[in-house]
């Protein structure tokens, strides 16, 4: 590292708060001088902000069969090759400013005999993955199972 030896001109009632601050006397140079440049480089490279914590998880969704949708959960549906999406917002699912239920949102194009399950695309909050409804309601049949027949095997064990 090199050193420049320069004069920089500091107003007296800074170098004498550094000095109090430090325990240094102010007119000590050679001794202030690693808390001056501390505060230089911590002016250049501040603090990283303090990160907000996270909002907690609001209780709104949609219930769809056994399948709970939370707030915030985007919807995808599919025909002629155009995508069409609505969102979960509150305890409904708003397709711009109508509400409609997972089987209409379904068949709001074509003729209208479509399975939600199998025509609607989920992506849950802070996700970009998508995945099929009727994927999820698979998964959370099992996770109900496993729920049930674990406290019926621990009911039956006592």
């Amino acid at each position: 590292m090199h050193a420049h030896a320069f004069p920089i001109r500091v107003p007296s009632d800074v170098l004498e708060a550094l000095g109090e601050f430090t325990g240094h006397f102010w007119s000590d140079s050679l001794a202030l001088e690693p808390f001056i440049c501390e505060a230089i480089r911590n002016y250049m490279k501040p603090a990283p902000a303090a990160q907000q914590q996270p909002a907690a998880p609001s209780e709104a969704g949609y219930q769809w069969k056994e399948v709970f949708l939370p707030e915030g959960t985007r919807l995808r549906a599919c025909f002629d090759h155009q995508y069409y999406f609505a969102v979960v917002a509150g305890a409904e699912i708003k397709y711009g400013e109508h509400v409609v239920s997972p089987s209409c949102f379904a068949n709001l194009q074509g003729s209208g005999n479509r399975n939600a399950w199998k025509a609607i695309w989920l992506s849950l909050p802070g996700s970009d993955q998508w995945l099929l409804a009727d994927v999820c309601r698979s998964a959370q049949k099992a996770a109900i199972a496993r729920l049930l027949g674990g406290t019926a095997a621990h009911e039956a064990a006592t």
